[in-house]
């Protein structure tokens, strides 16, 4: 039971916090600073279960997205020791001291503060006609050649990875795969230009590092992607394809979605450093957020793809739990009251969102449902100015209740955010809320942690909750991520250990009743497509499973015996496991149209998915439990091939590209702009020039090819220069 704190201490810290300061920090800020301030030095680190906090020489550093008024105007941060690790134009993603958060607020060049918040985790007959249709691709049935996901980059962000599993090597067992590691919550040296975690950029080092933690979600992920060991059946959709892994700490809440667009950035600049198209994969998930595209998280996303550059997103695992309440409140009818069944849980999160330019009111409440009366009301809170309360022991329960209000900048909807660690004092007892709003308002609302829920328990007056819109803000709502969920494609299977996980109770062909649904707050489809998701079988972290001890002993399938070493494989179920599917479909369109684009990926899906008696009659419309379909990859990349959109009818490329890269005969340039007098040159790694070729006049998008007959095979510098352009990249010859 946590301690209850009362004191006159707690008054004077809330009047020390001044309402400037608030009016420049989102609610999870204040409320995080809030209980910051409230909570004793040495259980601080209790907070780490709500929020991302890490502790360095014996001070608290929260990760934040930080907003200046001028992208160039960085003036105070450092003074106030705040670290930044990536700019997305007035956008920073910052590691900043709890004691100068404040002060920080307080700085003219900024503009609002969003701590970041902690994010969860959320083969055998995927890839055969019946479902997926790769198997066709590997083979290049049709087709010129076999598509594998070669010279195509696929970055994975999670938790849980064998580095040096036998699925990330190639399918003779004899190269690894994986070319780049960042494990954000290890010591060491950085990536360039960041400030945390370790980066291992050789092979040997990625060897020898063996893994992040002992969980098997990343490396299961990976391998339904990318895995590549030929000796079983359960290798993944693009086993030629290059491996970047991001580890994200599923455990350690030090880590959060702005330690995500980190990795995205990472994973993106190591693609465009050797030339290559990249797709990245993220089974993770939250949802602390708007649910419109709108969070700067999804305007991240949004800015970092484009041609050649894919995010990939589990849509969640939520569609079982009424996580979700929604009510259009009137001048008739104007408050929306729930309660929160937190289940075993004892701390969850509720964020409240309402339209633009509408203000909300709240009040926090404690309802006994067996006597059917408020036992505790809150005075009431606005959005109209940015407030922040700690609620201590409201009648009924023990621990806190921290509320916050303001105006989101991102898209001037009234926001307002919960935290609740509570224990009721009977089981009768449920804290809620009850929203209002002086004129007609849509209010939705979420909460964060698993298997908490709203319900009205059966109390007239209440609204109860709902699980539309249960799509998760990490991979589910941005207007570009390709947002996955899941469907059956397997609910049997052996395994090696135990026969209680052999038996799932899901329908073949029929969505997963998991699989997590839209619409988006902002009425768009999500998912964007359906994937095979339930008992998928891929690679296991052998830390994690090999002794009955294990957590994951009672789920392995199967265990392979290569080069002196035990290697495991072991089913999992989720639209984590579907979102990877995606990805490595991804990959092998990549290796076949290197420009594609995000809105070119939904092109295909809409075209090429599979529909039937499950989805219904969806086919080129889509709808908010399947998307547009089943994914259908071997279809889909015909369509890429003969049919898809030019880059002449959707714009010009954002950057330059080179690809494929490696490249034999030829390879081929596009430029973001029109230039002239365009020339090409081709040097090796000791200066001397190879290759002198006039280009002239290039249009925005034209593809212009380049021979490379007598080319020696090596590593080269091919530089590109015009009157507008002058772009350096490498370029490897085979």
């Amino acid at each position: 039971m946590r301690k209850v704190l009362l004191s006159v201490y707690l008054l004077a810290l809330a009047c020390q916090f001044g309402a400037t300061a608030e009016e420049k920090m989102s609610p999870s800020t204040q409320n995080f600073l809030r209980s910051y301030e409230s909570t004793p030095t040495m259980q601080r680190a209790k907070l780490k279960s709500t929020y991302a906090v890490d502790q360095e020489n014996s001070q608290t550093i929260v990760s934040a997205f930080l907003h200046l008024n001028d992208e160039n105007d960085l003036e105070g941060l450092a003074d106030n020791g705040v670290t930044v690790n990536a700019q997305y134009g007035t956008i920073l993603s910052v590691r900043i001291p709890a004691d100068n958060l404040e002060a920080v607020s307080q700085l003219p060049s900024v503009e609002y503060i969003e701590i970041g918040r902690p994010v969860h985790k959320l083969m055998n007959t995927v890839r055969s006609a019946a479902f997926a249709n790769v198997d066709a691709l590997h083979a290049g049935t049709g087709l010129t050649q076999a598509y594998t996901g070669k010279d195509v980059v696929v970055g994975i962000i999670d938790g849980g990875f064998q580095y040096n599993h036998i699925n990330f090597y190639d399918t003779a067992g004899e190269n690894l795969r994986v070319k780049r590691v960042w494990n954000q919550n290890a010591t060491g040296t950085p990536p360039s230009g960041y400030y945390y975690g370790r980066e291992y950029t050789t092979s040997e080092s990625i060897v020898s590092a063996k893994q992040d933690m002992t969980d098997c979600h990343a490396t299961h992920v990976a391998g339904i992607a990318a895995g590549a060991y030929h000796g079983n059946e359960y290798y993944g959709v693009a086993p030629d394809a290059d491996l970047v892994f991001v580890s994200y700490n599923l455990y350690d809440t030090s880590s959060s979605n702005t330690s995500i667009s980190d990795g995205i950035k990472y994973i993106y600049d190591y693609a465009e450093s050797v030339g290559k198209p990249c797709v990245i994969n993220m089974s993770l998930g939250y949802h602390i957020g708007p649910h419109d595209g709108t969070s700067t998280f999804d305007r991240i996303c949004d800015s970092l793809q484009g041609e050649g550059r894919l995010l990939v997103g589990a849509a969640g695992n939520e569609a079982e739990t009424n996580i979700h309440v929604k009510k259009t409140l009137t001048t008739d009818d104007s408050s929306l009251k729930t309660l929160v069944d937190l289940g075993q849980n004892q701390n969850t999160t509720v964020d409240i969102w309402g339209d633009a330019n509408k203000t909300l009111s709240v009040k926090v409440i404690v309802y006994d449902t067996r006597n059917q009366k408020e036992v505790y009301t809150s005075s009431e809170f606005s959005t109209a100015t940015s407030t922040s309360k700690q609620i201590s022991s409201p009648t009924g329960t023990y621990g806190e209740v921290y509320i916050a209000t303001a105006t989101d900048p991102n898209n001037q909807k009234g926001n307002i955010t919960i935290d609740m660690n509570v224990i009721p004092m009977s089981s009768y007892y449920h804290v809620g809320f009850e929203v209002s709003a002086t004129e007609e308002c849509t209010v939705n609302a979420w909460t964060n942690t698993p298997y908490t829920a709203f319900s009205n328990f059966g109390i007239s007056g209440f609204t109860n909750g709902d699980n539309d819109s249960s799509m998760g803000e990490i991979g589910g709502t941005g207007n570009r991520i390709i947002s996955v969920g899941a469907y059956t494609s397997s609910n049997y299977i052996e395994h090696r250990n135990s026969s209680m996980y052999n038996q799932s109770y899901q329908t073949v062909d029929q969505l997963a009743t998991f699989s997590s649904h839209g619409p988006t707050a902002d009425g768009r489809m999500k998912p964007d497509i359906a994937a095979p998701g339930t008992m998928i079988v891929s690679s296991y972290n052998s830390s994690t499973c090999s002794t009955s001890r294990s957590d994951y002993y009672a789920t392995v399938v199967g265990q392979y015996y290569v080069n002196g070493t035990n290697y495991y494989y072991g089913s999992m179920e989720g639209t984590s496991m579907a979102a990877p599917v995606v990805t490595g479909v991804l990959a092998t369109w990549l290796q076949a149209r290197p420009t594609l684009t995000p809105e070119q990926v939904r092109e295909v899906f809409a075209k090429s998915a599979k529909t039937d008696s499950y989805t219904g009659s969806i086919a080129g419309v889509g709808n908010n439990q399947w998307g547009y379909g089943k994914i259908d990859a071997y279809n889909g990349l015909v369509y890429c091939l003969n049919e898809l959109s030019g880059i002449e009818e959707t714009g010009a490329p954002t950057r330059s590209m080179v690809y494929p890269n490696p490249a034999a005969e030829s390879c081929y340039f596009v430029l973001p702009s029109d230039d002239q007098q365009v020339t090409v040159a081709l040097y090796s790694l000791n200066g001397a020039q190879v290759l002198n070729l006039y280009a002239g006049d290039v249009v925005a998008g034209e593809q212009r090819a380049v021979s490379l007959n007598g080319i020696a095979p090596g590593i080269y510098l091919m530089r590109i220069t015009g009157e507008k352009n002058q772009i350096t990249t490498k370029l490897t010859v085979k």
